[in-house]
């Protein structure tokens, strides 16, 4: 059985990815300070790098990671590894998650 490096939690936000490789909005199923899963049929491909927006909750301004890689595409869904993210980005993310780590007691 595979390890994960973070704990995931599961969450449901809006996602988006800018740039040239672009998907329209999907939904976040599950997210870790690394990675996320996305509820989505789309045209994703294992290995393919996206920018992204993620709409976390009661936040106004979306969470940007520079560069994320599609690790797995299955029917629905698929996995995003974080590969580049802002500093700044970063510490939001992990200040999120943290919150839900303390509120459902990971």
């Amino acid at each position: 059985m595979e390890k994960r490096k973070h704990p995931r939690f599961a969450i449901q936000c809006a996602i988006s990815s800018s740039g040239d490789k672009t998907f329209e909005a999907g939904a976040v199923a599950n997210l870790s300070v690394g990675s996320c899963g996305v509820a989505r049929k789309t045209n994703v491909y294992n290995g393919m790098h996206l920018a992204l927006h993620i709409y976390l909750p009661d936040q106004e301004d979306p969470l940007k990671v520079d560069q994320a890689a599609v690790r797995w595409a299955k029917d629905h869904e698929f996995g995003l590894e974080f590969i580049s993210t802002r500093p700044e980005e970063q510490a939001r993310l992990r200040h999120f998650v943290s919150t839900l780590e303390t509120q459902l007691g990971h």
